[in-house]
Order: C-alpha cells, then structure tokens, then sequence
C-alpha cells in the first residue's frame, strides 16, 4: 500500500509495503527542490518491479529523447518501506 509519510526531519516522503517503481521528474527548475518523485508501480517482489522499471524506462527514454541529459526523468526501483522524498534537489539525492 503507497503511503505518504514525513521523514525523521518533517520532510514530506512517500513509501510502499511492497517493492515499488519511482518516477523522478523535473517539474520547475527554478525551485530549491525541482524534482518530483511518485510511485508509478508496486509488485510483490524485486523481479516483477526489476521488470516493471525496465518497460517505464523504455517509455521514458523515448519521450524524452530531445530533453537535455540533466533534465531527463528518471527511474528507480525502492525495495519495501524505503521513505523516498516526494521533492528534492537532484534526481540523484536521497536514493540508495
């Protein structure tokens, strides 16, 4: 089940109960944390997910061919109860 939860800090994340796919997109690069993160799936294990992941970032790559590299969105794969936070500085930032 997709929560919305607040970090140790009162930073609003967002987390799952189950394996989940995430979805990083650059939404204004004029604020402090111009990346919004949103589960896009969840899967009972890291294979589906792994497989899941794969086919969004196939859709991904494809619509943003003409986007500049830095600017590009971005997929991960979040094992269970990993807090994501919902905005942040880079697409990189807080992901392990």
């Amino acid at each position: 089940m997709i929560k919305e939860v607040v970090t140790s800090k009162g930073v609003p994340a967002i987390t799952s109960d189950q394996w989940y796919v995430v979805h990083s997109r650059l939404v204004d690069p004029r604020r402090e944390r111009p990346y919004s993160r949103a589960i896009h799936s969840e899967h009972p294990d890291r294979v589906s997910c792994v497989k899941a992941a794969k086919t969004l970032r196939v859709k991904v790559a494809s619509d943003g061919a003409d986007v500049p590299a830095a600017e590009r969105d971005e997929v991960w794969v979040c094992k269970p109860n990993f807090k994501l936070l919902k905005l942040a500085r880079s697409r990189h930032s807080e992901v392990s």
